[in-house]
């Protein structure tokens, strides 16, 4: 099984994207509130999603060794097919 971080600026958004990752049997989601503990957490795959500060972001992917997914939005089978390829 796949940990799969999820950080974004909508904490709405990051636990509904929480909640349909944990859905799938190959995937466990867990989300960061700040980006310094994002950066000392333990995770296989960063979902980015929507309202990341331009500077955060340029940290994370500067810092973060693991493949990011830019999350643009989009209904659940977008999503599902965005981590896909990782999950295998």
């Amino acid at each position: 099984m796949k940990t799969v971080a999820v950080f974004g600026g909508n904490a709405d958004i990051v636990a509904i994207l929480v909640r349909l990752i944990n859905q799938y049997d190959a995937a466990e989601a867990v989300s960061f509130p700040t980006v310094e503990e994002l950066l000392i957490g333990n995770f296989d795959l960063l979902l980015l999603s929507s309202s990341v500060s331009e500077t955060d972001e340029a940290l994370i992917r500067a810092q973060v060794s693991q493949p990011i997914i830019q999350h643009y939005g989009g209904g659940s089978g977008l999503l599902r097919a965005e981590l896909l390829p990782y999950l295998d």
